[in-house]
């Protein structure tokens, strides 16, 4: 006897679920024996792939790139160090294809790319060769599964042997403001830097005339006036005895900024420089990377040979000089 139509459907209904449910469990068994196989990659993804199409996402959006350049015999060697823009500066994260784009696209022989100046720009600096240039050899070859590319620039007519540190593959705005203090009013500012903040970060009044001392105008605008950036450095060589806790500092930086009263201290850093601290540092230059017109500060380690990519960025937010972007000149990305 034929079922009622309500009972055929609810039989087809049940025969379609069994199916169903008999398929998804042969899919799962399939996908848990079938590692690296084509049912694991439809699933879970190929991670090469899904790293190149989120790199190629990122190119995509032609960010400007900050790259480091480091003067060299004939030229300077030119690496991408991270993105520059509204966000500010931010570390670049790419796979190995990612940053072969970025050689082919901005690094090899002919390309130029702008370099900067206390945030102006200057003569196109042109490229020698990429890392990856084609029909050479690699130009830095390192043993590690992702290498941030290495490319090599030339001096010509146009350009300065004296390349400032920093360049990029777009166009940084004019700073808000033009420096604002003359000679007396550096003078004035200084004062308190022997009799307030020099002796709290360890070196007395009566120990600054054993420093160096180089000062920076930076034309920041903050409260209307330009930031003051000192550095002091006792060049007198380490003994190799020296206490790391306790011991004098032998660099002392200051930053001073426009307050109520007067000039006052928005950034310290101080090290001994030996062993077991901090290494010394040295203001490369500064450059407004997040289109604001207040322009951030950079610094470099002093001994360059230790790692001579090193940077690190200072932004002015909450009243103070605060370090928002740090590279450690490791190139290899494990």
């Amino acid at each position: 006897m034929a079922l009622p139509f309500s009972a055929s459907l609810m039989s087809r209904s049940l025969r379609r679920t069994v199916a169903v449910s008999a398929l998804g469990a042969t899919v799962l068994v399939a996908s848990a024996c079938d590692e690296g196989g084509p049912i694991r990659r439809a699933f879970g993804g190929d991670p090469a792939i899904s790293q190149w199409a989120r790199d190629s996402m990122v190119l995509a959006s032609n960010p400007e790139i900050l790259f480091r350049v480091v003067p060299d015999a004939g030229g300077a060697l030119v690496v991408p160090i991270g993105t520059i823009g509204a966000q500010g500066v931010r570390p670049l994260k790419l796979s190995n294809l990612g940053w072969r784009k970025v050689d082919a696209d901005f690094m090899l022989a002919g390309k130029t790319l702008t370099p900067y100046g206390q945030n102006r720009a200057q003569p196109d600096m042109r490229m020698f060769r990429g890392m990856w240039q084609p029909g050479v050899a690699v130009l830095d070859s390192l043993n590690c599964p992702v290498v941030i590319p290495m490319a090599r620039s030339l001096l010509t007519g146009t350009v300065d042997t004296r390349l400032p540190p920093f360049a990029t593959n777009g166009e940084r705005p004019p700073l808000k403001h033009g420096p604002t203090l003359d000679q007396a009013e550096i003078a004035r500012a200084l004062a308190n830097v022997g009799t307030l903040v020099a002796p709290a970060a360890g070196v007395g009044a009566s120990q600054l005339p054993r420093y160096e001392r180089r000062i920076h105008q930076i034309p920041s605008g903050i409260n209307g006036g330009s930031s003051l950036l000192v550095e002091y450095n006792d060049r007198s060589p380490l003994p190799d005895s020296v206490r790391s806790f306790g011991e004098r500092p032998r660099q002392l930086i200051v930053i001073l900024d426009k307050g109520t009263y007067g000039y006052r201290p928005t950034y310290t850093f101080s090290t001994v420089g030996s062993r077991g601290t901090a290494p010394r540092v040295e203001f490369l230059d500064y450059l407004d990377v997040d289109n604001d017109g207040v322009p951030e500060i950079f610094f470099g380690l002093t001994e360059r040979d230790l790692a001579p990519l090193f940077t690190t960025a200072l932004r002015f937010e909450n009243d103070a000089w605060r370090e928002v972007f740090r590279f450690t000149g490791n190139r290899c990305d494990f």
